[in-house]
């Protein structure tokens, strides 16, 4: 399809100043590289590929383009790590996007390391779902992978057992709530159909062990039953929503009092105390602290 051969010798070496039709090519390149069509991509590639080894901004547009556009992941990011710019965050967006696309766990955890970031659950079996995705679309970049792998690892932790009864009317309003609330992680998931597609499909929400992940927010119409998942550090919470007569409606949640206090917090909300939710649990939801006084 794409007979590209951007791995080559040049006889310059590199270092040398490129010349002016060098550095006209990889203008049009990083031009290119903007709008992502893999045909106008391949093409300012193939062309700025003469100057390859010769200029380490040259070689870094060329490796994202290998990787993250004409999906050739692994010598895109063979290219990227051979001229690292751990300061530009162009380079480290491409560099994190090349090596998801890879779906190698151990190349994966080894760029984050050069990366110096933290660790991504990158053992979640969803990455294939994630990886089938981003090798079928150029635009999608490696936040939108982040967010299929940290909230399935969230989904997929709710605990089977240990719920607390709830009964109280809630809206889609609560996701502003909590983050408002300043929760670090906030997921909607809801439970599987048989009418999803196959998962491998590539089509329709990333399936979790567990649930399938609501990653646009809160579903119109919304399904039966929702999952609300909540993570601050090493502490969750999950509460459970069904609709009523059209009304969604709080049922269930494994922390009574994390439910209690957003189900607080969105009554408030409502009520129009929006100024105070951000000071209202100073400790965090998790935190034994009584509320802050108003």
């Amino acid at each position: 399809m794409w007979a590209m051969v951007f791995l080559i010798a040049c006889s310059n070496g590199p270092g040398a100043e490129l010349p002016s039709a060098g550095v006209e090519a990889r203008d049009r390149l990083a031009l290119a590289l903007r709008d992502r069509d893999p045909a106008v991509v391949g093409q300012r590639a193939e062309q700025a590929s003469a100057w390859e080894g010769q200029d380490a901004a040259l070689d870094r547009l060329l490796g994202d383009a290998l990787a993250n556009v004409l999906m050739s992941p692994s010598d895109g990011l063979q290219l990227l790590r051979s001229s690292p710019d751990l300061n530009d965050p162009i380079w480290r967006e491409a560099t994190r996007s090349a090596a998801l696309r890879t779906g190698d766990v151990e190349t994966i955890r080894a760029v984050w390391a050069e990366l110096g970031e933290s660790l991504i659950p990158v053992g979640n079996p969803v990455l294939s779902q994630v990886v089938q995705r981003m090798l079928a679309e150029p635009a999608m970049g490696s936040d939108a992978a982040l967010n299929g792998l940290f909230g399935c690892q969230l989904l997929d932790a709710q605990p089977a057992v240990g719920r607390k009864e709830m009964d109280h009317p809630i809206g889609p309003e609560v996701m502003k709530v909590i983050e408002l609330l300043g929760v670090e992680q906030i997921t909607l998931g809801r439970p599987m159909y048989r009418s999803d597609p196959d998962p491998q499909a590539g089509r329709g929400p990333l399936q979790c062990t567990k649930k399938v992940l609501l990653a646009d927010g809160w579903p119109d119409p919304m399904p039966k039953t929702l999952t609300l998942a909540l993570r601050q550090g090493d502490r969750t919470a999950f509460i459970d929503i069904r609709s009523d007569a059209g009304q969604p409606w709080a049922y269930a949640a494994s922390d009574a009092r994390v439910g209690d206090r957003v189900l607080k917090s969105w009554v408030a909300f409502q009520s129009g105390k929006v100024d105070d939710l951000s000071r209202r649990y100073p400790d965090g939801l998790w935190a034994s602290a009584p509320e802050a006084a108003k």
